[in-house]
């Protein structure tokens, strides 16, 4: 049985949306353990804080309190949550409800006293078959920070008699963690001595690739080694009492998973809190998190609980290579600041454009009626022929303009070395975000990249706020453009669509396809290439034509191609 060793943090390494913000970082958080449930597999039961969802058993419940209030949550104690929802993932996966059931039929001829020894040991047995059973073994690694916290507390005495808790603790401590401590009272030792051969058990059944053969093994051997127990060890134990003649079953098929039972100071206080008389209003409905904590995590995660979609178009080529699409509102606020010269001149943009609306309206003014408003320029008509009235005509159009940003935030953006792609696309964002306010246009950004075969759009400008993603993964260009186009569809005013990218499409719809669903929705696309090589460019102008493309030769360029753009787009006659 291999030892688990691991000396520094690791979630570090991946876990980059982060917030100094109660409600954002718990929100953030669970978003993660999240993914990593459902990287572990399928049929992993749902994930919430305590206090989201029923404790029934159908649902992986970390505690809240586990964070230590102070955010965002350290990396150390992300990795003992992230172990905590392996196990919880593999306790789903593993059957292990159904295990503890059947091995809990072993208590019936067991007294009493003894089958919360036994129910404690079964548990810390469904630890140690998780860790011979999951691959990679880098999952193992979370399951070791989980049970360093678990067991971080004070120790029990080892020099007196053991209850179920200390002795579950100490046999994993040994098995999991390789800790040979001296001075166990001789019940300890008695019971590892019985338990010698259950690792290596545990791992062979591990090993076996028919799930509902690993159950059935496992139930049958933790049988096996109750009854051992009794005969070789407990009936040794006469502290406990083998006089009691009632039997009772410990087991609890709808407890937590992964949770080993509570020690006595725990149990009496829960006791104790049952026999006030009167509910605990912080655990009553929604223990360990405020309503309005409660009600901003819901907020955030809100898009992450819709399904994941398709975009509906309908394209000539049957063979399309379309993907799941998953829209989602981002939650780590940016803290890059917009430059305040491009603000400046974006600003000037749009004021620009403004004036020059006002202009057209008063030029569309219909003049020289014979009723309306009216028109003191033309007061000397009164004696000729009366034509003294003008009339204000509707605009044509509406002037404003609803500018949907969609920009690639694959892996190349992340860049290499001192340049971060990424990093000078956001400024450029932050700029126009702040020049947009307090003018009649919509602005939309949007960031894309793939994800466990799904592309993901996350907005990053709502609520008046800029939010921030982590680069990552492959380039669907057309799939992206298809969902934010789709997004823009009821937009007031005129739509253009501007696409940021730093290579070429390499999944999802076509990008014809893509250009094409605009088109029939009378929405304009533009694209801006930023630094791409000459193959790129070539795949591009194959599918833009000339006057809705730019090449930027830099991405620091950025800025100031988007003025250009706009500027030609929005002051043209």
């Amino acid at each position: 049985m291999p030892v688990l060793k691991v000396n520094k943090a690791i979630s570090s390494y991946w876990r980059t949306n982060r917030s100094r913000q109660e409600a954002d970082e718990l929100a953030l958080a669970l978003r993660a353990l999240r993914k990593v449930a459902g990287h572990l597999g399928r049929n992993v039961k749902p994930v919430f804080w305590k206090g989201m969802a029923e404790d029934d058993g159908k649902s992986i419940l970390i505690d809240p309190a586990a964070c230590g209030g102070k955010y965002p949550v350290a990396p150390l104690v992300f990795d003992a949550l992230t172990g905590e929802v392996v196990m919880g993932a593999l306790s789903s996966m593993e059957w292990t409800e159904w295990v503890r059931k059947k091995a809990a039929e072993s208590c019936s001829e067991i007294p009493a006293a003894f089958t919360p020894f036994v129910a404690a040991l079964v548990s810390a047995g469904e630890v140690v078959y998780a860790a011979s059973r999951e691959k990679p073994p880098v999952w193992n690694l979370y399951l070791e920070a989980w049970l360093r916290r678990r067991y971080a507390g004070p120790e029990r005495d080892p020099g007196i008699p053991p209850d179920p808790d200390s002795l579950a603790g100490a046999w994993l401590r040994k098995v999991l963690l390789g800790e040979r401590r001296e001075g166990y009272h001789f019940y300890y030792e008695d019971v590892f001595a019985c338990l010698e051969g259950l690792p290596g058990e545990l791992a062979a059944i591990a090993g076996r690739s028919d799930a509902s053969e690993r159950r059935e093994q496992r139930a049958r051997l933790y049988r096996l080694y109750s009854a051992k127990l009794f005969s070789w060890v407990f009936s040794n134990w006469e502290e406990y009492g083998l006089h009691e003649d009632s039997a009772v079953n410990l087991f609890d098929p709808a407890g937590p998973q992964a949770s080993l039972p509570p020690d006595d100071e725990a149990q009496e206080e829960k006791e104790d809190s049952e026999d006030d008389g009167e509910p605990d209003q912080n655990t009553a409905g929604k223990p360990g998190l405020a309503p309005e904590v409660l009600e901003r995590i819901n907020e955030i995660l809100a898009t992450d609980e819709e399904a994941k979609t398709l975009v509906a178009v309908a394209v000539a080529d049957p063979e399309a290579a379309e993907m799941p699409v998953r829209f989602v509102k981002g939650a780590a606020v940016s803290d890059v600041r917009p430059d305040p010269m491009q603000s400046r001149r974006l600003a000037a943009l749009f004021r620009e454009h403004e004036k020059k609306a006002r202009l057209q309206r008063r030029r569309a003014a219909r003049r020289g009626l014979s009723q309306g408003n009216l028109d003191v320029r033309r007061l000397f008509r009164a004696g000729i022929d009366g034509r003294v009235f003008k009339m204000r005509q509707a605009p044509s159009e509406d002037p404003a303009f609803c500018l949907t940003i969609v920009a690639d935030a694959s892996a190349s953006m992340g860049g290499k070395g001192l340049v971060k792609p990424w990093a000078i696309a956001e400024k450029t964002f932050a700029s126009l975000a702040a020049a947009s306010r307090g003018y009649q246009h919509t602005v939309k950004i949007f960031s894309y990249h793939e994800s466990e075969r799904c592309c993901t759009l996350t907005d990053l400008f709502h609520g008046n706020k800029l939010y921030t993603v982590s680069p990552g993964g492959r380039t669907p260009s057309g799939q992206a453009i298809l969902a934010a186009a789709s997004s823009a569809g009821q937009a007031r005013g005129k739509r253009v669509l501007i696409h940021i990218t730093d290579g070429a499409a390499n999944c999802g719809a076509k990008l014809s396809d893509a250009i094409a669903y605009c088109r029939s929705k009378n929405i304009e696309i533009y694209t801006i290439g930023c630094g791409v090589n000459r193959q790129t460019r070539e795949f591009l102008r194959s599918y833009f034509p000339p006057e809705s493309i730019f090449f930027l030769t830099d991405i620091r360029y950025l800025a100031a191609g988007i003025e250009r753009l706009l500027r030609r787009r929005m002051l043209a006659a």
